[in-house]
């Protein structure tokens, strides 16, 4: 449910900045007066404050403070940043939409630099990057650089549609209206990562990126705790489709198909079980990644299947050769070395090359 006050500003080009907020009201003030002395009158803005109903009255003082071209939405009975920050760009006038925080770490004076970029250069996304040179951040701990670092990390992982950038978790940027309107549909959005449901789901022409100095909080503290942590992991595998669960489903058939081909030959071909064991899981392993192949066709990857499938299959070997070679060797090594039962040896061989199989068919074959 939404409430919404407003000043009304024209359709049309130009740009909104998007201000989703919650318990900021010490900083909306500040936030009004940075953005009037930051953006020059030239460039034709408007601002929409997309509210939570915050307790301590933020949309309340919004509303004080309403001026020309000013946009205040009190969302009831309705939470979250990324969901708010598109009920910010469906509630926009302009063409383009910056999205930005309330705290004044996102410092106003780069929205002209967006807006500049975006037009002289065909963005569909324009991203204010703290980790390309140039950029930068004000205030943190080393242990929360290297944790936003690492979770940039695992959305270069699961997404490849980000892998090229270097700040794809950035919460300050620029979007055409126009591209999120047209995939509305497809969004999910969910947890504070709006912009990796963007580039996922609105697949971008073109994305650039913007160096920016990322400033220190000047009221409140942060909302980052371990309910966001969890919301972010989830968002992710559900970006990515699942694929992680789903390669460990196909794995652990693979590894079915590996260890009864070894019984097949107990039984059938004896020596490929005991004297052979070396030619015996060599086969084992040839037909268990055949196996896996198929259903990450069909299965896992079948979104993103691009090129012949002998190419992909090729590919396919090739990436899976360091990891089968892991296994092979640690299979005959436990097998010869420690005397171990020759299913046991092979199937700890399928736990050391299985992480190395998943980078490599996640990185080299199945991209989107």
């Amino acid at each position: 449910m939404w409430a919404t006050f407003a000043f009304t500003a024209e359709n049309g080009s130009g740009i909104s900045v998007v201000i989703p907020t919650y318990n900021e009201y010490d900083n909306v003030e500040l936030l009004f007066k940075e953005l009037a002395k930051s953006i020059p009158k030239y460039v034709e803005y408007e601002v929409v404050i997309v509210d939570d109903n915050s307790p301590d009255g933020t949309w309340r003082r919004a509303i004080e403070l309403l001026t020309e071209g000013t946009t205040v939405v009190r969302r009831i009975n309705l939470k979250g940043l990324s969901t708010a920050v598109i009920d910010g760009i469906v509630f926009s006038l302009k063409e383009y939409v910056a999205v930005m925080d309330a705290d004044l770490q996102h410092p106003p004076k780069y929205i002209e630099l967006f807006l500049k970029k975006a037009v002289e250069e065909g963005a569909d996304v324009v991203i204010g990057s703290r980790y390309m040179k140039g950029g930068g951040v004000e205030g943190w701990s080393k242990a929360r650089l290297l944790a936003s670092k690492a979770a940039g990390l695992i959305a270069k992982l699961f997404l490849p549609s980000i892998r090229r950038l270097s700040d794809p978790m950035s919460g300050f940027f620029l979007v055409k209206k126009q591209l999120v309107i047209n995939n509305k549909e497809r969004l999910n959005p969910q947890g504070f990562k709006v912009l990796l449901e963007i580039l996922e789901r609105c697949n971008p022409q073109k994305v650039i990126e913007v160096p920016y100095i990322f400033r220190s909080r000047v009221f409140g503290k942060s909302k980052l705790g371990s309910k966001v942590i969890i919301a972010y992991i989830i968002h992710i595998l559900k970006l990515s489709g699942w694929r992680p669960f789903k390669f460990i489903a196909v794995g652990i058939a693979g590894t079915f198909v590996n260890l009864c081909t070894l019984l097949t030959f107990r039984y059938v071909m004896p020596l490929l079980y005991s004297e052979l064991f070396i030619l015996g899981s060599a086969i084992a392993i040839e037909l268990s990644i055949l196996f896996n192949f198929f259903l990450h066709e069909v299965w896992t990857f079948k979104d993103r299947r691009f090129g012949s499938l002998i190419h992909r299959l090729l590919l396919f070997h090739i990436s899976s050769a360091i990891s089968a070679t892991a296994q092979y060797i640690s299979a005959v090594s436990i097998k010869y070395g420690l005397s171990w039962s020759p299913l046991l040896a092979q199937f700890i061989g399928i736990l050391i090359g299985f992480p190395v199989n998943y980078i490599f068919s996640e990185l080299g074959i199945w991209r989107k």
